[in-house]
This record gives structure tokens, sequence and C-alpha cells, in this order.
């Protein structure tokens, strides 16, 4: 069995692979876009208008809201116990909460998920 630090790291991982990066890579795509499917062209045209620091805040509006939304997910499960985040392994269970001291907070705390696992935050630094 996994140890806790290495349950909460892949948790963490997961998410922020597949919900914080996505987000800010579709937007970095747009930006670059030439030719968008109609359905974006509004988007694209807009982003590629935006000077370099109205860019630059836009992204970091974006980073901002999402980390939130994250930590208001999570939130949700701290607060309603008859909901649960469960890993799995070889037929033991481990409930997430109970292996994290705020699990709501791994992404956002200093050298936590995002940090660690964002290749945009990383990017940047």
């Amino acid at each position: 069995m996994k140890s806790n630090k290495e349950i909460l790291d892949e948790f963490g991982e997961k998410i922020i692979q597949d919900s914080f990066d996505p987000i800010i890579s579709n937007i970095l795509s747009l930006r670059q876009k030439e030719n968008p499917l109609p359905i974006f062209k509004n988007y694209c045209d807009l982003l590629q208008n935006l000077n370099e620091k109205d860019f630059t805040i836009l992204q970091e509006y974006l980073k901002d809201r999402i980390s939130s939304s994250i930590y208001n997910f999570l939130r949700f499960f701290e607060e309603n116990e008859n909901f649960k985040i469960i890993y799995q392994e070889n037929e033991k269970q481990i409930n997430l909460l109970e292996i994290s001291e705020m699990l709501k907070a791994e992404p956002i705390i200093e050298n936590g998920w995002i940090e660690r696992f964002s290749k945009h935050v990383t990017e940047d630094k």
C-alpha cells in the first residue's frame, strides 16, 4: 500500500493535470489560433487583441478562479460527510479526508499541488 503522502500526491497531481492545467492550456492555445472553429472565433479575437500585460492579468485571474473552484469542490466533501473521496488499492479503502489535515487547502498552500504539479505555474517561475 502506498503511503498517505503518496496517495495525496497522486490524487493532487491528477486533479491539477486534469482540471487546472487544461483550462490554462486552452486559453493559451485560443490566443494563438489563426483559423479557429466558428464557435471559438469571438474568444480568439478577444484574446489576440489583449496586450501582454492584460493577457497576463487575465491568466492570473483564471488561475485564481480555478484554484478557488478546486478549493470549494474539496470543501464540499469536508463539510458533507455523506460524500467521500476514497482511494482503493487491493480492496483496502482510505478516505482522503482522513489522511489530510485540510484536503481543501492541499492545492493552494505553499508548495501545494498547484505549485508542485502544474506545468503552467512552474513555467512562470
